[in-house]
């Protein structure tokens, strides 16, 4: 079998810590030879019990067609995910003379989701500490899917808006869960990667939305009946929620989590799991499995007791606030602040400018289909489209147009993180979170300033496309801190609670955005700017979680 090479980071820092060649086994190779002394152990002072630690023995298990596909399943709930909350910017010009929005309606659609995911996000994630990662996240997944199905079929603004926020309770679900999930299933040298792996999936659901896009919204296809309209941009929608569905479906396949097993003290439970793991990857006896028992040193066990069963919902709040107030302990008060504010700075700028980059695309090439040789900023270019009168163009092409041009835009601007997607995976675990976090977020805070400086459509498509590349690489690195930061039994919590403050930033920056981009759009450009910047210097002082055990 090939070996890895490595040379420790020590104290060294992230980003100039050695060098990691990493080869994933295959499903013929043996068993790789486990070094205990390269796990990372967490710092907790628990009673040592029998058998081996957990971290050993999922490296035992080798790493092969289990871990393969469970990343694929991961990775295509997290573009499903991306489907969900992008499909929603694009179909506003289709959309808008059909549901009659105005401008303020536009940023109300596209906040209404994340109010879905901030609430979801925090019951589900709790839900997941209590009953488990799977089934939590099948459910969130399902409830996602037959929402935005539903909302295609609905013919008023308000009742559009409504299936919008429960769309976003189950994306909101599953965002925190899939993180939990995957990352207990991975041993410390691959875990970095295999996050990286998943959270490049929501490139995968730009490019999947846009092209959806291209091949629905501008065609004229649906039907129509007295009273009743379904046109092209409601079977976008239907399109749209199918993968949310179809994931939730292949997911039966897949066992719980065996990490949260066994702080639940069901032992012999995820020890089966870790032998079918091992004979998947390896293609060996179950019997031959050479961890024969699991020890719970270093994790805090929950033993299962009636306030953790399905019946009694007063219980299930109590352990949901005894779950959330162990977060702002003294021991994880300082991480905690510190990724809240984090998730929030991000998500108001990224969201703030991506989700009206779509807008911006189909008022650009609007303008220069009537003023081909003129160039205009994007200030300029919301002003010019604020005094054009939308309720003629609506009566007089019986709907608003939307540009094949800015459809192909959107999914060349969905392509181009690609390049920063890659270098995420390769890169994770050698120069480590913080690293592409702090990076991250400083580079995109200046391109999103340079947003109010171009003026051709050419270089407003080019800083679109390096704004998208670079946010990527801090959403992947934040990803991996969010699950590696806290321990197993607060996990989901964990990443629901910090996900609130992204969802109130993604809130507050779409909501910004509708208000000011036809009055003064440098307003939200320079706070987008701000926000990213300062979250990146923040990003200094969280600890490094790079190649260390799980908690």
């Amino acid at each position: 079998m090939r070996q890895e090479s490595r040379q420790d980071e020590g104290g060294g820092g992230e980003g100039g810590g050695g060098s990691v060649s990493v080869c994933v086994p295959t499903v013929s190779e043996n068993v790789p030879e486990i070094n205990h002394s390269e796990l990372v152990k967490p710092n907790i002072n628990d009673d040592v019990d029998e058998g081996e630690e957990y971290e050993v023995a999922i490296t035992a298990t080798g790493y092969g067609s289990f871990q393969y596909w469970l990343i694929l399943l991961g990775g295509f709930a997290n573009a499903s995910d991306a489907i969900e909350i992008l499909c929603v910017s694009i179909l506003l010009p289709a959309a808008e003379c059909d549901l009659h929005m105005t401008s303020e309606d536009k940023g109300w659609l596209s906040a209404i989701a994340f109010v879905g995911m901030m609430v979801g996000g925090y019951v589900w994630g709790c839900l997941g500490d209590i009953y488990g990662r799977r089934n939590v996240l099948m459910v969130s997944l399902v409830l996602n899917a037959l929402s935005g199905l539903g909302s295609s079929f609905v013919q008023t603004f308000p009742s559009f808006l409504v299936l919008r926020l429960i769309s976003g309770l189950g994306v909101g679900g599953s965002i925190p869960l899939v993180w939990a999930y995957i990352s207990e299933f991975q041993p410390p040298s691959k875990r970095g990667r295999a996050l990286s792996i998943i959270a490049s999936f929501w490139m995968v659901g730009n490019v999947l939305v846009a092209v959806f896009a291209l091949v629905t919204i501008p065609y004229d296809i649906g039907f129509r009946a007295p009273g009743f309209v379904y046109n092209s941009w409601r079977v976008f929608l239907t399109v749209c929620a199918l993968p949310a569905l179809i994931t939730a479906i292949a997911m039966l396949w897949l066992p719980e989590s065996p990490m949260f097993l066994l702080i639940k003290d069901r032992k012999d439970e995820a020890l089966d799991i870790l032998r079918n793991m091992y004979a998947l990857n390896t293609g060996k006896p179950l019997y031959t499995f050479p961890i024969k028992s699991l020890s719970t040193a270093g994790l805090k066990v929950q033993k299962e007791t009636s306030l953790t069963k399905w019946g009694t919902f007063t219980s299930t709040i109590l352990q949901t606030w005894r779950l959330t107030k162990a977060l702002f302990s003294r021991s994880l008060i300082f991480t905690s602040t510190i990724m809240i504010i984090i998730n929030f700075t991000i998500q108001f700028g990224y969201y703030g400018l991506w989700m009206w980059f779509p807008e911006l695309f189909n008022r650009l090439e609007q303008y220069y289909n009537d003023h081909p040789y003129h160039n205009v900023s994007v200030c300029d270019l919301t002003k010019y489209h604020g005094n054009t009168t939308q309720q003629n163009t609506c009566e007089e092409d019986d709907g608003h147009p939307v540009d094949t041009s800015a459809l192909i835009s959107i999914l060349i601007t969905s392509i181009a993180p690609l390049p920063a997607n890659l270098w995420t995976v390769l890169c994770m675990d050698k120069l480590g979170r913080k690293f592409f976090l702090v990076l991250s977020m400083l580079l995109s805070g200046v391109a999103a300033f340079g947003v109010y400086l171009v003026k051709s459509s050419l270089d407003n498509l080019i800083l679109a496309c390096v704004f998208g590349a670079v946010c990527t690489m801090g959403f992947n690195a934040l990803d991996c801190l969010g699950a590696e930061l806290f321990p197993t039994h607060l996990r989901s919590t964990a990443l629901a609670v910090t996900l609130i403050s992204a969802r109130l930033g993604a809130i507050l920056g779409t909501v910004t955005f509708g208000y000011f981009v036809d009055l003064y759009c440098a307003i939200p450009l320079l706070l987008v700017a701000a926000f990213l910047i300062f979250g990146g210097f923040l990003g200094l002082v969280l600890p490094n979680t790079t190649r260390t055990a799980l908690m």
